[in-house]
């Protein structure tokens, strides 16, 4: 009694390949886009601000991230989708009405991280 015929053989290579093509080839990609946002004065651009306050959002209101600074004047969010996003920056003054604010745009790719620098003033 024959049981591994040419043909079985053959048969159950094809089989266990397709396999592991199909499960293999499935494999997702990261997609997320993270941004860093370092806060810097622009009168001295070695001095960071810590602490200040960051909102990133497009034109339209779709997305909205809200945060701060760490003390190292720097702030790191995650998104899943790619997109052209407005940064402002922002920090009050102590014990004045003013405050220090800086603008900017970042663009996040998929699978990329992108560092955006904003100086304020």
């Amino acid at each position: 009694m024959k049981i591994f015929l040419p043909k079985n053989v053959l048969a159950l290579l094809l089989v266990a390949s397709f396999g592991v093509l199909v499960f293999y080839g499935c494999k997702k990609e990261n997609t997320d886009c993270t941004a860093i946002i370092l806060a810097k004065q622009l009168n001295d651009t070695m001095v960071v601000v810590s602490y200040a306050d960051i909102i990133i959002a497009p034109q339209y209101q779709d997305v909205r991230v809200e945060g701060k600074t760490d003390i190292a004047g720097k702030f790191e969010h995650a998104f899943k989708y790619e997109g052209i996003l407005d940064v402002i920056v922002f920090k009050p003054i102590e014990g004045t009405p003013d405050s220090l604010i800086g603008r900017g745009v970042i663009r996040l790719k998929p699978g990329e991280t992108t560092t955006k620098t904003i100086f304020l003033k």
